[in-house]
């Protein structure tokens, strides 16, 4: 009786022990921890922007100044994060001003300067 006993503690302790190790991750499979900023691949975005404020204006387009007539779309591929500011001063928008950051989310969209 008491080889009984000890061979069901045995049992039972065993599977307490091994039903977490089937569950758990093997330790031969390799995951990059920065998996997120490994990537190498740039994303380009396809969109328009078009000047609605009535008078010319100049913005900075990532390092270069483009000047935008008023009402005339413009189509433009950028990166994605590619920063869209106000070169000249408007009655909406001071120089310097942020008018758009470039997201994937955008692509093939007018973006419209009132």
């Amino acid at each position: 009786m008491k080889v009984f006993n000890r061979l069901t503690i045995a049992v039972v302790a065993t599977s307490l022990f091994a039903a977490p190790a089937v569950y758990a991750a093997p330790a031969s499979v390799s995951s990059s921890v920065h998996a997120m900023f490994g990537r190498t691949k740039t994303t380009t975005v396809k969109l328009n922007l078009r000047n609605d404020s009535g008078s010319t204006m100049e913005v900075k387009v990532g390092e270069k100044v483009m000047t935008l007539d008023p009402g005339k779309p413009v189509t433009l591929n950028l990166e994605v994060g590619t920063r869209i500011v106000a070169n000249s001063a408007t009655p909406n928008h001071e120089v310097g001003s942020l008018i758009e950051e470039v997201i994937k989310d955008h692509n093939n969209a007018t973006i419209v300067i009132h």
